[in-house]
C-alpha cells in the first residue's frame, strides 16, 4: 500500500513538473471582495497581482520575478498590450495595468520604457487611457493612428477583406463621423487571381480589398518584450476575446474578414501568433477576469456580467482561454444562452500550432487564497 501511494505521488509530481516546465502552469487568484459596483479596489488588485507573479516565478522579490522568472530587464522596452474595446468598464482595468507597470518600475524598468497600447486610439480614449491617466507609471500609444503598421511584415490569408481607414494599405482619408468611407484611386485594378497570388491590395472608387494583414510596428520594431493583459469577455465575431484573440487581432490590420459565421477567427488567430518574433517577445499573459462578461460582447452589457474578482497568470494563453471558456459557458447555459463552443475552435488550432495546451491533465493549476 505504501509503495502504491509513493508511486501515485511520483506520477502527480512528475505531471505537475512537466506542466510547469512546458509553461502550462496557471496561477489563479480569485478574490470577489475586490469588486464593488463595477469598480475594483486598486490596493487589493495590486496585492493580487504581486502574489500571482511571485508564486508563478517562485521568486521572493519583484525584481527577481521579472528578471530571473520572466526574462525582462531594465534595457527592455516593455509593451503592455491591453484590450480597450470594452469602454470604461469592460476594458483592461487601469488598476491591474498600473499594478503591472509599478511592479516593472520596482524591478528597474523606467516609466519611459513601459508602453501601454492597443490598436485604436479611439478605444483607448473611451476606456480612459488616452491621454495618459495622471500619475500613471507608463506611456500610452495606439497603433492607429500613432505608431502604425510595418509595411515589410504581414500575414497572408486567402480570405479577402475590404479595407477601411486605419488599415495600412487603405487609400483615402478618415471619414467624418456618420459618413461613409471615401477613398482615392491609385494605380490600376487587379483581378482577384492576381491579388491572391501576390498578396497585394486593390483600390477603386467604390472599394479596396486585400488578403494581407500587416503587423503593428509596436510588435515588430518598438517593443522588445510584451505582456498581454486581455479581459474576460465574449465577442460575437469569434466567440471569446481572450488571451489569443485579443492579442492576435490587436497586432494586425484587416481583421474584419476573419469574424463571423463560417470563420470565427480560425485558423487566422493561431497563424497570426505563430511567428518567431511574436513567440519570443510575448513573455506573459495576465487575464483580467476581475469582472467577467459572458454575453453581449464586445460591448459592455451589465446584465451579463459576473463579479469574479480573478486574475489568471501564465505564459500559456491557450491554457488560460480554455479554462475560462469553460466557466463562461457554464454561465451562458445557466442564462439559456447558446454555448461558445462552435465559435472557439481556434483554441484547438492554437494547440496544433504549439502555442499552448488545452488539455486539463497537462495544465498545472496553482490557486491562491
Amino acid at each position: 500500500m505504501g509503495h502504491l501511494f509513493y508511486f501515485v505521488f511520483f506520477l502527480l509530481v512528475s505531471a505537475s513538473s512537466k506542466a510547469a516546465a512546458s509553461g502550462s502552469a496557471v496561477v489563479i487568484v480569485e478574490r470577489p471582495s475586490v469588486v464593488h459596483n463595477f469598480s475594483v479596489d486598486a490596493a487589493a488588485v495590486r496585492t493580487m497581482f504581486r502574489d500571482a507573479l511571485l508564486q508563478y516565478t517562485k521568486q521572493a522579490t519583484a525584481q527577481a520575478a521579472w528578471t530571473k522568472g520572466i526574462g525582462i530587464t531594465a534595457q527592455d522596452i516593455v509593451g503592455i498590450k491591453i484590450s480597450a474595446s470594452g469602454g470604461p468598464v469592460m476594458s483592461s482595468r487601469k488598476e491591474l495595468v498600473a499594478a503591472i507597470a509599478e511592479s516593472l518600475v520596482e524591478a528597474g524598468v523606467s516609466e519611459e520604457r513601459i508602453v501601454v497600447w492597443d490598436k485604436q486610439e479611439d478605444d483607448l480614449r473611451e476606456a480612459g487611457y488616452f491621454p495618459r491617466p495622471e500619475g500613471a507609471p507608463y506611456l500610452v500609444r495606439s497603433v492607429i493612428p500613432a505608431t502604425g503598421f510595418d509595411e515589410h511584415v504581414f500575414y497572408v490569408n486567402e480570405v479577402l477583406g475590404r479595407l477601411i481607414w486605419g488599415d495600412l494599405a487603405f487609400q483615402g482619408i478618415k471619414p467624418n463621423r456618420g459618413q461613409g468611407q471615401r477613398s482615392q484611386r491609385h494605380g490600376e485594378k487587379q483581378s482577384v487571381a492576381q491579388m491572391y497570388g501576390q498578396g497585394v491590395s486593390a483600390g477603386s472608387l467604390e472599394s479596396q480589398v486585400s488578403n494581407k494583414s500587416y503587423y503593428a510596428r509596436l510588435v515588430t520594431q518598438i517593443c522588445t518584450k510584451i505582456i498581454n493583459v486581455p479581459v474576460c469577455i465574449d465577442n460575437s465575431g469569434f466567440g471569446f476575446n481572450g488571451s489569443l484573440a485579443s492579442l492576435a487581432f490587436g497586432m494586425v490590420d484587416n481583421t474584419r474578414r476573419f469574424e463571423g459565421e463560417g470563420n470565427w477567427g480560425d485558423p487566422a488567430i493561431a497563424e497570426i501568433l505563430d511567428r518567431p518574433f511574436v513567440r519570443s517577445k510575448v513573455v506573459l499573459h495576465v487575464m483580467d477576469a476581475l469582472i467577467a462578461q459572458y454575453a453581449g460582447g464586445p460591448d459592455f452589457s451589465p446584465e451579463f456580467t459576473y463579479p469574479l474578482g480573478a486574475i489568471y497568470l501564465s505564459r500559456d494563453p491557450v491554457a488560460i482561454d480554455s479554462l475560462l471558456v469553460s466557466r463562461v459557458d457554464s454561465w451562458r447555459v445557466g442564462a439559456h444562452i447558446p454555448s461558445l463552443q462552435p465559435m472557439v475552435h481556434y483554441i484547438q488550432t492554437a494547440v496544433e500550432y504549439g502555442l499552448g495546451t488545452a488539455d486539463p491533465k497537462n495544465i498545472l493549476l496553482i490557486p491562491l487564497p
